[in-house]
């Protein structure tokens, strides 16, 4: 052995990048690790104080932007980041949670993958930006499978104007609120409010199957085109095209 250092309760997850690790406990929450190879020491970077039953992590990378991913036992997504500078980060040593997302199922496997770089139906090249863009792709214990995409801020914005004027304004199954199910759910009240900050993919895309007058009518409610909106899609389909 060449270093070590004191974990939680019971540590089943550890990921690698660099010389960070992320560990995941499975009543901790996360742990975010630093290998300092001239010392060969391991060192506390930061964790999240929460208590968290951790199914599954994984970094999310976007650019010069480094995140941290964990699902737990109420079958949520949340994300995390190192922010030394945010007053509740008590100087860097608290992970501050920037998104969380309800699932509905439990996620037990993460990976990563690079963004695609060409249009897979053209093998025209894509952004540069996606070069240091990945894709966090999951796998649930109900078979199904995702993933979580970093956007634009200006991308971001414009979706989750839509997602809210289709939650309000398009009839759901069984009258079911799409945004009440899609927040996070947990076994203890907290007195912090739902970040939010994903946008719902199954919701959004339904805007390609809606009818012309209905798109042009929800795109002009948040100032812009349906074609804008259409091209944004097409370009979220894009990056992922790994299948």
């Amino acid at each position: 052995g060449i270093a070590f250092i004191d974990s939680q309760v019971y540590v089943h997850q550890i990921h690698s990048l660099k010389n960070f690790l992320l560990v995941g406990d499975v009543y901790k929450s996360i742990n975010v690790l630093q290998y300092q190879q001239d010392y060969r020491t391991v060192s506390l970077i930061s964790r999240d104080t929460n208590p968290m039953e951790v199914y599954a992590t994984e970094f999310t990378i976007d650019n010069g932007h480094l995140g941290f991913v964990a699902t737990d036992s109420m079958r949520n997504l949340c994300v995390f980041m190192y922010s030394p500078d945010s007053r509740e980060a008590m100087g860097g040593h608290r992970l501050m949670r920037k998104a969380d997302f309800h699932m509905g199922q439990h996620i037990n496997c993460m990976w990563r993958v690079r963004a695609k770089l060409s249009d897979p139906s053209t093998s025209q090249r894509l952004l540069s930006a996606n070069e240091k863009r990945h894709v966090t792709w999951y796998a649930t214990l109900d078979g199904s499978i995702g993933h979580l995409l970093p956007v634009a801020e200006k991308t971001y914005r414009r979706l989750l104007m839509l997602m809210n004027v289709m939650t309000n304004s398009l009839p759901h199954t069984a009258g079911l609120n799409p945004k009440g199910f899609r927040t996070i759910r947990q076994n203890k009240k907290d007195l912090r409010n739902p970040s939010r900050g994903i946008v719902d993919g199954d919701l959004v895309f339904k805007f390609t199957d809606l009818s012309a007058a209905l798109k042009a009518e929800f795109a002009r409610k948040i100032g812009t085109s349906a074609d804008e909106i259409m091209d944004d899609l097409a370009e979220l389909d894009r990056n992922a095209a790994h299948f």
